[in-house]
């Protein structure tokens, strides 16, 4: 199956929820202390997640602009948010974003729901309600897909993911910053599954979906990493996102920032740009 092994979830207590993931290997590539990625993702081997000190005096100049820069607090109290606008948000325009948001908002509010508080198993009550990904889509979210061949509509990813979520047991972003604060090793098997979700296998969307429950980091997109690499006079294509979170999150550490703060500074001034 070119879309990968369909995993049946029911026994973990994700009820009658299915979910598509792709093949990963076990393996993870260079520097997996600092961002652990499977060696079936393509740009996993490319160059070494390190920098010099001669880059990072770089980048730290370049970002010196960002200083004082203040990321949006995401959604600290609602999980279910904090899945969709993560995995909706890949190569959009981040109006297309904030309109599902408003949508899921809505859907819920009309039912004397709270969204800023729903876990995982609210989110995926609604994907019940509305008969599947299909009915989802067509209600709360829209026709995006994972990618342009190959991919699943973006609903169903969402599903896929909360299901991830939910049979770790981490229904709620209390349950998310614990895990994050006290097991790494139960946080990086989860990463592992919301990886293997089909079109979620670089592990952007999972960085983004901890920043949005206000656990800091670095989401190194296309605009962070068109950032990185015309900072430091480097070819666009030759700066992977390990390398581009890497050397972002030792910058914000200079500056004596958090990074979840100096990437959205980034990502406001790149997103202008070309």
């Amino acid at each position: 199956d070119p879309l990968g092994d369909e995993l049946e979830l029911s026994a973990l207590g994700v009820g009658r929820h299915r979910v598509i993931v792709a093949p990963v290997s076990d393996t993870t590539a260079l520097n997996r202390a600092t961002f652990p990625v499977p060696a079936s993702v393509p740009y996993a081997t490319l160059s070494p997640m390190t920098h010099t000190a001669e880059q990072l005096h770089a980048l730290v100049a370049a970002c010196e602009q960002f200083r004082g820069s203040k990321a949006p607090d995401g959604y600290r109290d609602g999980l279910a948010l904090c899945v969709i606008d993560s995995v909706q948000s890949t190569g959009v325009t981040y109006s297309s974003v904030e309109n599902v948001v408003a949508r899921y908002r809505a859907y819920r509010r009309e039912r004397s729901g709270d969204p800023n508080r729903d876990g995982v198993a609210e989110l995926l009550g609604t994907v019940d309600e509305l008969d599947g990904p299909d009915g989802w889509a067509s209600r709360i979210g829209n026709s995006n897909r994972t990618s342009t061949r190959g991919g699943i509509l973006k609903s169903e990813a969402i599903r896929d993911a909360a299901c991830v979520l939910d049979a770790a047991g981490i229904r709620n972003t209390d349950l998310l910053r614990k895990v994050a604060e006290q097991d790494g090793a139960q946080l990086e098997q989860v990463r592992k599954a919301w990886c293997a979700v089909t079109g979620q296998r670089s592990g952007i969307t999972w960085h983004y979906m901890l920043m949005l429950a206000g656990i800091e980091g670095v989401k190194p997109d296309r605009m962070i990493c068109r950032f990185v690499a015309d900072s430091l006079g480097l070819p666009r294509r030759s700066v992977t996102p390990p390398f581009a979170m890497e050397i972002l999150t030792a910058a914000a550490k200079e500056m004596g920032m958090l990074p979840t703060d100096l990437d959205h500074g980034v990502w406001q001034f790149q997103r202008t740009r070309r």
